[in-house]
């Protein structure tokens, strides 16, 4: 082989070695439609999408939590408890970074952020299936506050369907044929 075939194999191997790392590399989930305000990542080893973000309150109750209140309540999910969490490294920017966890499976995780004056920020994953923990990143763009206040957990509930309608027309059939019947004996 000439040393011209050796270093085409090497630095083919090279690329692919290189192109094979990359490829299965965990890639960041970024829950914000704009990194130009507030943003979080996590793990897409443990959350599938962003599910929404805002600025307020999440605390769970069906009436004050700005996630349900905005549209969660609409797309199925419910409050299901709290997580832990742990800070375990905020740089002079208000930058942070830590650990999560949860006891049981739920559908979605919400962070609550303190951001100094300006209003409390949130931010709602879709969790993989059996996922209960795993680190978080948060990128603090206006460099106040910044520190994680709580997290919320979310399930998709699960609604008891309602009858179709031709159930409810045979009932209502049903129904008249029943009163009819009763009225044709009285007579």
């Amino acid at each position: 082989m000439s040393n011209m075939n050796k270093y085409a194999s090497i630095l083919v191997a090279a690329y692919l070695g290189f192109f094979t790392a990359t490829a299965s590399a965990i890639m960041t989930v970024n829950c914000s439609t704009d990194t130009a305000k507030n943003h979080m990542f996590l793990s897409d080893t443990e959350v599938s999408s962003c599910v929404a973000s805002g600025v307020g309150n999440i605390n769970g109750n069906t009436r004050t939590d700005d996630f349900l209140t905005s549209g969660g309540t609409a797309a199925g999910y419910v409050a299901a408890g709290s997580g832990n969490f742990v800070d375990f490294d905020k740089d002079n920017f208000g930058n942070s970074s830590g650990t999560w966890s949860i006891t049981a499976a739920v559908d979605a995780i919400g962070f609550k952020f303190g951001t100094g004056n300006n209003p409390d920020e949130w931010f709602v994953f879709d969790l993989i299936s059996g996922v209960t923990g795993g680190d978080w990143d948060f990128v603090n763009v206006f460099d106040r506050g910044g520190g994680l206040s709580h997290i919320q957990l979310y399930n998709k509930s699960t609604s008891i369907p309602e009858p179709s309608l031709i159930g409810l027309l045979a009932m209502g059939i049903l129904g008249l044929a029943i009163a009819r019947r009763r009225a044709l004996k009285v007579s």
